[in-house]
């Protein structure tokens, strides 16, 4: 009975060990990785497995979307005649171009579903189809999706 004990206690000390060891090594490569971390600009209103992130991937990565206030991204406001000129003029920063001041939106009340896509569309030499027309609205997710499928995803093809 005195060698089952001996026996068994010598095991857990060794798995007690292993699992000591192998959580260090783990804690260590984590912190050193910055891949694993979650996103550098993250926003405190949207869950970072929220579609945003996938959507508008690269108007994230060239910093064209700011936050709306504070660190909230707030996807579902009326985007800005501000917040539509600035994505659209560090999207033309971005790819070398001049963003032609049609493009631009003056007021905030002249901004619409049909109005954004209607701007795009003389940006791109293809009427832009991917994005739904019917359902558009003004929100800043659909916004910014509009710029990032009409013309980065378009400048990529």
């Amino acid at each position: 009975m005195q060698i089952v004990k001996n026996r068994y206690a010598g095991y857990l000390l060794f798995v007690l060990g292993l699992l000591l060891f192998s959580s260090s090594i783990t804690f260590f490569v984590l912190a050193g990785s910055k891949k694993v971390m979650a996103a550098e600009s993250h926003f405190s209103d949207v869950p970072l497995d929220h579609t945003v992130y996938h959507m508008c991937r690269q108007l994230l990565q060239i910093g064209a979307i700011e936050p709306y206030y504070g660190t909230n991204l707030a996807p579902f406001e009326k985007i800005s005649a501000e917040a539509w000129n600035r994505a659209l003029k560090r999207i033309g920063e971005y790819l070398g171009r001049t963003v032609p001041e049609s493009s631009l939106f003056y007021s905030d009340e002249e901004i619409n579903g049909r109005a954004m896509l209607l701007r795009l569309q003389n940006l791109v030499d293809d009427s832009c189809e991917s994005v739904a027309t019917s359902n558009a609205d003004n929100s800043r997710l659909t916004a910014f999706f509009m710029l990032e499928r009409c013309l980065l995803a378009y400048d990529n093809e």
